[in-house]
């Protein structure tokens, strides 16, 4: 008979976690309530307001600004504030975080110094930025320590491996899933039941450089630890957030909404990419692999009921739409030519322009005469695009027509239900038409499970909350 399974639990603690003494006490009751029956992975993000700082640190390197030595100082006074308010100074964990965090603001002055002989790079600042993790998470594991939690310090640029798309990296899971196994099993193994405190947002490439993760990194991170595990334990994630979870529309902008308590990984990454920023959609596909169930609990009320649940499973709770979501700000741009036709290869320039200069494109819609192609790209984009597309050699010349429009917003209506339900897309056609709202561009994705309407943005507000009556709050 096998031997059974133990039950391994991922925690990932965001900035706002970690920024005084009462945040790292609740950060301690959030642990003790699975400590006693699980083994923990703990990941942290750094404190909040640190990676804006360390940005601004790089960003003034480049051009030796007098700021630097300010920016530093702050830097380590932050941390030192907080080593003095959760570690009593007579441990030995307060000398080691503060020799810590002095050896590594040495290492960032010296990086900056160096920054101003060479010429300013991705793979730079990201060394730099990974400074915020390597911080916090070293005084999460002394903090732990020191009131008798057992936990270990581990860098995750020893254990995670990336490709070499700095500030925007994707792990290599194959090779990472090896280097985790052998850095920390023997820690999640000890008899001791030792916590691994493992840092964010950050991993390597093969050649050592360091790269992060992108926005959402530390989830990404969180993620990554539980697929490497899930083959030897009963792995889980959760994510302790200032939310309960995920909600059925932007409480911003619709005057309803509801807690989504459990939900599909299709339905969420759906969400995560149609506006809500709860969770990144690439974290959702990695525990999505490994069918790892995953929790967004409030990270202050740690018993309430009141959570979501992102499981593999489809909820037939006989609604045909889930959430309504939205990204407000965005810009819409029309290329239209009657030369398209005869111009082989159009779409894959467009593309490959646009993506060998980061513009990352929310939508695509191409009228069935092949005339125009619309797509849909974000706001802070738009001016990097026009100059792109009119000075390009292809799209500048005459016959090409580059239309830009700034104030639009996408809709996203949500929901597996859609599958089985024939008429949705008729019904929010005609829903929006009630009210007077103009449609000025649809797209479906390949999954089905949502029907993208870009509108005006004036529009946006009054469009969500008529289409969460007509389907979520109906009567």
């Amino acid at each position: 008979m096998a031997n059974k399974k133990e039950n391994l639990i991922v925690m990932k603690f965001g900035g706002s976690c970690l920024q005084d003494a009462k945040s790292f006490e609740q950060t301690t009751n959030n642990i003790n309530l699975y400590y006693k029956d699980h083994k923990i992975i703990f990941v942290a993000s750094a404190i909040k307001g640190i990676t804006d700082k360390l940005i601004n640190f790089y960003t003034k390197s480049c051009s030796d600004a007098p700021e630097c030595d300010a920016i530093l100082e702050d830097l380590f006074i932050t941390h030192q504030t907080v080593i003095s308010e959760i570690i009593k100074p007579d441990k030995p964990e307060h000398k080691n975080s503060i020799d810590y965090l002095q050896s590594n603001i040495g290492e960032l002055t010296q990086l900056g110094r160096v920054i101003g002989l060479i010429r300013p790079s991705k793979d730079i600042q990201d060394l730099i930025v990974s400074y915020g993790e390597r911080l916090s998470t070293f005084i999460v594991s002394q903090y732990l320590n020191s009131i008798g939690i057992k936990a270990e310090f581990v860098s995750s640029d020893e254990i995670v491996r990336t490709d070499d798309n700095f500030g925007s990296a994707l792990p290599l899971l194959e090779e990472t899933e090896e280097l985790v196994n052998r850095r920390i099993s023997p820690i999640l193994k000890s008899k001791e039941n030792i916590i691994a405190c493992v840092t964010g947002y950050y991993g390597s490439t093969n050649d050592q450089k360091i790269t992060t993760l992108g926005r959402g990194g530390t989830d990404l991170t969180a993620a990554i630890m539980a697929y490497c595990f899930q083959p030897d334990y009963n792995c889980r994630v959760i994510y302790w957030k200032d939310v309960q979870g995920f909600l059925n529309a932007d409480p911003r902008i619709s005057d309803k909404t509801e807690l989504l308590k459990r939900i599909s990984y299709i339905e969420a990454k759906e969400l995560a990419f149609f506006g809500s920023k709860v969770l990144h959609p690439v974290c959702l596909d990695v525990n999505e692999k490994r069918e790892i169930p995953s929790e967004i609990r409030p990270f202050n009320d740690p018993d309430s009921k009141e959570f979501t649940t992102i499981t593999k499973e489809i909820e037939d709770n006989n609604k045909t739409v889930k959430a309504i979501t939205s990204i407000q700000k965005l810009s819409m741009v029309t290329i239209a030519s009657g030369t398209m036709v005869s111009l082989p290869g159009t779409v894959s320039k467009l593309f490959s322009l646009l993506g060998d200069n980061n513009i990352n494109i929310k939508f695509i819609s191409q009228s069935s005469s092949e005339n125009n192609i619309t797509f849909g790209i974000d706001f802070e984009d738009a001016m990097k695009v026009s100059f792109l597309l009119r000075n390009s050699e292809l799209f500048g010349k005459q016959w090409f027509n580059i239309k830009i429009d700034h104030d639009i917003s996408l809709l996203a209506v949500i929901g597996a239900g859609m599958l089985q339900h024939p008429g949705v897309a008729g019904k929010v056609f005609s829903t929006l038409g009630d009210h007077g709202i103009n449609i000025r561009a649809i797209t479906q994705g390949s999954s089905e499970l949502n029907i993208t309407i870009i509108i005006e943005r004036d529009d946006c507000k009054k469009a969500i909350n008529v289409l969460y009556d007509a389907f979520i709050n109906k009567k």
